[in-house]
């Protein structure tokens, strides 16, 4: 299969779904990451031009640790809004992917930028076949599958599937520490909480605990898309 992977920002991705990316390029699927924004509001002393082009080439790292492709949509952190050239990237996008399978941020989500993503590809995922839908890339016969990845810290989120990533949690972790610009930039805007904290560590600790909860060692969890274009009698997730 295809799979997407598409988050708001750079290091979404990784930190939310790093471990079940790793499993899916071992098991031979061709992956995709993309982001709908640069990340260029996350420094607290370089210029929005200068981060912007850090943090896009930290996912390029980070999605060459598991020989996936990176793309960028290239909207402004936290100032990307929906409209019809926005629908149209994103209806791009998986057509360029060819996407079997998306993973994205769950619908209920702390941050605009998340909410909007999940928000865009779930209202275009029907329209991938449309061929008056006119895109650079092609329309293909297939309306992707999605999965909802789970918020920071996993809050307010209740998994309905498990991917076992035991075997898989240093590549995610390797796949995290790629972004070596996100460390500073959470502890400068948020003293009170970050201070000589190292915050990739969170995502060790979660993956641990919905392993608890699914009886392995380390696991992400992840919720289904409710449509009935999109049913299928199997599983999807590894």
């Amino acid at each position: 299969m295809n799979i997407l992977a598409i988050g708001a920002h750079p290091d979404d991705i990784e930190t939310s779904c790093g471990g079940t990316l790793a499993k899916y390029a071992k098991m031979g699927h061709k992956v995709f990451t993309a982001t709908a924004t640069n990340g260029n509001v996350g420094s607290s002393t370089l210029s929005m031009e200068e981060i912007a082009r850090i943090r896009k080439e930290e996912a390029r790292r980070a999605a060459a640790v598991i020989g996936a492709e990176y793309v960028c949509l290239d909207y402004d952190d936290e100032m990307f809004f929906e409209d019809k050239t926005a629908r149209l990237k994103f209806i791009d996008l998986v057509r360029y992917c060819k996407a079997d399978v998306i993973l994205t941020h769950n619908p209920e989500d702390y941050n605009p930028d998340h909410e909007l993503t999940s928000k865009i590809i779930n209202d275009i995922a029907v329209m991938i076949p449309v061929a008056k839908i006119e895109t650079p890339n092609k329309p293909y016969d297939k309306i992707p599958i999605i999965a909802y990845f789970e918020p920071v810290n996993g809050l307010g989120f209740v998994p309905t599937e498990y991917v076992d990533i035991t075997d898989h949690i240093e590549t995610k972790i390797e796949m995290c520490r790629c972004h070596q610009s996100q460390i500073s930039w959470m502890q400068d805007n948020y003293k009170d909480t970050m201070a000589d904290k190292d915050f990739f560590e969170n995502y060790e600790i979660i993956a641990r605990y919905r392993g608890i909860q699914c009886g392995v060692q380390y696991a992400e969890g992840f919720r289904m898309a409710n449509d009935a274009f999109r049913v299928v009698p199997y599983r999807i997730l590894p």
